[in-house]
């Protein structure tokens, strides 16, 4: 009957020393289960990092989905205007109609075209000598 009367808690006595413990331990696993749901690996700040991730992502998808219309848009400009076939033609490839001179500037040492620009007489045609003058 003693041992009966160690498990009783009676109003006004202190909690044993066993019932502590485990509100402790409670406590413990409580604050670890807190934690896990904030850091954890299906945590709060994970869900966050991929809310903001899939935001980017949309964000680059319609940056290449309107990219995508433009080039459609471009396809379909080379395929039914003689124009922009001939733009393409004159810009990347360098041709020229029948009856026209194509004049091509040289760089000068700082990369800018035109001779002019850097002072530099090399790049002048040959009957382009500058005037010499006399005392």
């Amino acid at each position: 009957m003693a041992s009966r009367k160690l498990s009783r808690v009676k109003p006004g006595k202190k909690p044993s020393f066993l019932r502590s413990i485990l509100a402790v331990i409670m406590g413990l696993l409580l604050l670890g289960l807190a934690v896990q749901a904030v850091f954890g690996p299906t945590g709060q700040l994970e869900i966050n990092r991929l809310e903001e991730e899939i935001e980017s992502l949309i964000q680059e998808k319609e940056a290449l989905e309107s990219g995508n219309r433009q080039v459609m848009g471009e396809i379909e400009s080379l395929k039914t205007d003689p124009a922009a076939i001939e733009k393409i033609a004159r810009e990347e490839l360098g041709l020229v109609r029948e009856g026209e001179i194509k004049i091509v500037t040289k760089p000068d040492s700082h990369g800018s075209p035109g001779a002019a620009a850097g002072g530099d007489d090399s790049a002048a045609l040959p009957g382009d000598l500058p005037s010499q003058q006399t005392p």
